[in-house]
């Protein structure tokens, strides 16, 4: 898949950053999204998954938290994206430094049109529990 490849049965659009492995968590990003969607139901009833900020994540992005948390053995409902724990003077720990991929969506014009085209993105997360401070 390139790096912007739309699917035209969906009208999706998926935007992907360069590839990288995970060494923990070792699904693809399609099967992490396959597989939270038909969750997302059940994780109305699973525990909430805050982001550093404070907003509660929901839907798709709460059901891969879940499951990473539970595969990964974390205890911590808090996670940060990479801003949010440079901020904080927090470092991933070594061996968890590829984060948990979650998913957005935004609706663009499709140019000369008035139609608007789901463009999905991911972004990574990162545990509490994976963070340390690195002692200056």
């Amino acid at each position: 898949m390139n790096a912007n490849t739309t699917h035209t049965d969906t009208n999706t659009t998926v935007a992907q950053e360069a590839h990288t492995p995970t060494r923990r968590f070792k699904k693809s990003v399609i099967e992490l999204y396959s597989d939270a969607v038909e969750r997302v139901v059940d994780s109305k009833k699973s525990a909430a998954q805050i982001s550093a900020n404070g907003n509660e994540f929901k839907g798709l992005n709460k059901a891969i938290l879940n499951d990473a948390k539970a595969e990964l053995g974390y205890k911590s409902n808090k996670w940060f994206n990479s801003k949010q724990f440079e901020e904080a003077g927090l470092f991933p720990r070594d061996g968890d430094d590829y984060g948990v991929i979650l998913f957005s969506t935004k609706l663009i014009d499709i140019d000369g049109s008035t139609k608007k085209e789901k463009v999905i993105r991911y972004y990574r997360v990162f545990n509490e529990d994976a963070l340390e401070v690195i002692p200056v």
